[in-house]
């Protein structure tokens, strides 16, 4: 039997909203949505660019603290406030990851906490980068 492993850490402000940051089968880390939060509570800043880097270096955190990263990422879903953030979030998103890119879904939704703008959650797998290239094989 597979048991799970949740990430170590914890916002302070979580508690009360009963989750895990993360969760770890085996090689494969499932994160719970990152957004533009600070560790100890409140927004990093009211406007998407700022939201959504903070969202990018939390989904990290989130990451590292199993043994993965942004660079091992296999899947990518992110929620826009606005469709028309896609254009900022794919510039900001080339910051982040590069080619070639984690299967990926964007979508707009509207948000249970007022002002947030971004969500990004993904599946990373532990040890490392493992995109590479397609070589043809």
């Amino acid at each position: 039997m597979v048991k799970p492993k949740v990430t170590s850490f914890a916002f302070p402000w979580q508690g009360a909203l009963h989750f895990s940051q993360s969760v770890r089968v085996e090689d494969l880390v499932f994160s719970s949505g990152q957004a533009g939060f600070l560790p100890e509570g409140g927004f990093r800043a009211p406007d998407f660019e700022t939201q959504c880097r903070q969202a990018f270096e939390n989904l990290d955190r989130v990451f590292r603290e199993q043994g993965a990263s942004l660079d091992s990422m296999v899947r990518l879903n992110a929620y826009l406030s606005d469709a028309a953030q896609y254009a900022d979030f794919k510039r900001i998103r080339a910051d982040y990851l590069k080619e070639p890119y984690p299967a990926s879904t964007a979508v707009v939704v509207g948000f249970v906490f007022p002002g947030m703008l971004v969500e990004l959650e993904g599946v990373a797998v532990r040890g490392g980068a493992v995109r590479t290239p397609d070589d043809g094989a």
